[in-house]
């Protein structure tokens, strides 16, 4: 009975297994250059690097650059570019798209899905901000690469459950576009997280069946002095060892408008994160 309980589990587990949707390929590009701003070699490399992080952390992450907006706004744009060319990871089409447009000086990172929880306003103004120097300079190929290798401190701390978040400073050039409502971090079990935790748990189940079994020398005892044959007890004592406080800065009114990620609705009626500003 216990042999045929036992493969069913794994039975179990191996069609769970299974039931795991894989990491989707595409052939969208992640890099659109329609300034020509970089070398074909800076393009490639940036490719790369943002096939790298949507394979990691199942995300799309895009680069665009335009000569000019055509009127519209760097948020307008953005969305409408992400929507309407089918990007987005997964159901929850999870991704981050950065736009930098030349005529207007403009760039504006635009979030969705996922992102728009790992990226806050915070985060977006602070992953840009070593990236902007090099841009500003006219190192376009440089600050786009720092720019994405600041991503994985953010994807990891929100796959962790405590995104990176504070308090956006609005008192320069950057804006976050139309704030329709304000979002902070709550954690969502996608399907395939919820079927990864089954796994786990059957196997856990398995390996506690196994120790159980080999753990069954049980035979009847007649007085507690059979079991002090067996445990020589000696004097107990509790050692109090360290404390541990963490303490939390009180934001102050000067902080800016509060942490979490505004959010809005493109053109589709899909909710967006976002926020940019001049270079």
């Amino acid at each position: 009975m216990k042999r045929k309980f036992i493969l069913i589990f794994l039975c179990l587990g191996l069609l769970l297994t299974i039931a795991v949707p894989g990491k989707a390929e595409t052939d969208l590009p992640y890099v659109i250059d329609n300034a020509g701003l970089l070398l074909r070699e800076e393009e490639t490399s940036l490719e790369e690097k943002a096939q790298t992080l949507r394979q990691e952390y199942a995300m799309d992450v895009v680069i665009l650059t335009v000569e000019s907006l055509d009127g519209a706004t760097p948020q307008d744009y953005a969305d409408d570019y992400f929507d309407d060319n089918g990007y987005g990871y997964g159901d929850d089409r999870s991704g981050v798209l950065l736009l930098l447009a030349m005529e207007e000086r403009d760039w504006y990172i635009s979030t969705s899905g996922d992102a728009i929880y790992a990226l806050t306003d915070y985060g977006i103004q602070q992953s840009m901000e070593q990236a902007l120097t090099s841009i500003s300079q006219g190192d376009y190929g440089r600050g786009f690469s720092v720019w994405l290798d600041t991503l994985p401190a953010y994807f990891d701390t929100y796959q962790k459950g405590a995104p990176i978040d504070g308090y956006a400073d609005y008192s320069g050039n950057y804006y976050h576009g139309d704030r329709e409502s304000v979002v902070h971090y709550k954690k969502n079990r996608s399907p395939s997280i919820i079927l990864s935790i089954v796994i786990g748990l059957a196997a856990a189940g398995l390996g506690v069946l196994g120790m159980r079994a080999a753990m069954n020398t049980k035979r009847q005892q007649h007085g507690a002095g059979d079991y002090l044959d067996d445990y020589h007890l000696r004097t107990q004592r509790d050692f109090f060892l360290y404390s541990n406080l963490s303490k939390t800065a009180r934001p102050t009114e000067s902080s800016g408008s509060g942490g979490g990620s505004s959010v809005h609705h493109s053109s589709s009626g899909r909710s967006h994160g976002g926020g940019g500003g001049k270079f």
